[in-house]
């Protein structure tokens, strides 16, 4: 079963909260300094969409929880 994440990186303040909770998923952009799902879990190369194993679907969950702009979806 796969977990679906999504990040708002609109609205994205760039805390770094969610990549010091879960590097296995989350990073910060060089380019825009805003969070973005690892390459190897992004769909189809967007940094904003992504899906993850259940291995690391508790992580990814714990860096969305911890963002404090609420910009992280975990489903």
């Amino acid at each position: 079963m796969m977990t679906t994440i999504t990040i708002d990186r609109d609205n994205c303040i760039s805390c770094g909260m969610c990549w010091d909770t879960c590097p296995e998923v989350y990073e910060q952009n060089a380019a825009d300094s805003q969070s973005q799902i690892l390459s190897s879990w992004q769909v189809a190369g967007n940094p904003a969409e992504g899906s993850v194993g259940e291995e690391l679907a508790e992580c990814a969950r714990e860096g969305a929880n911890v963002c404090p702009v609420s910009v992280i979806s975990v489903t």
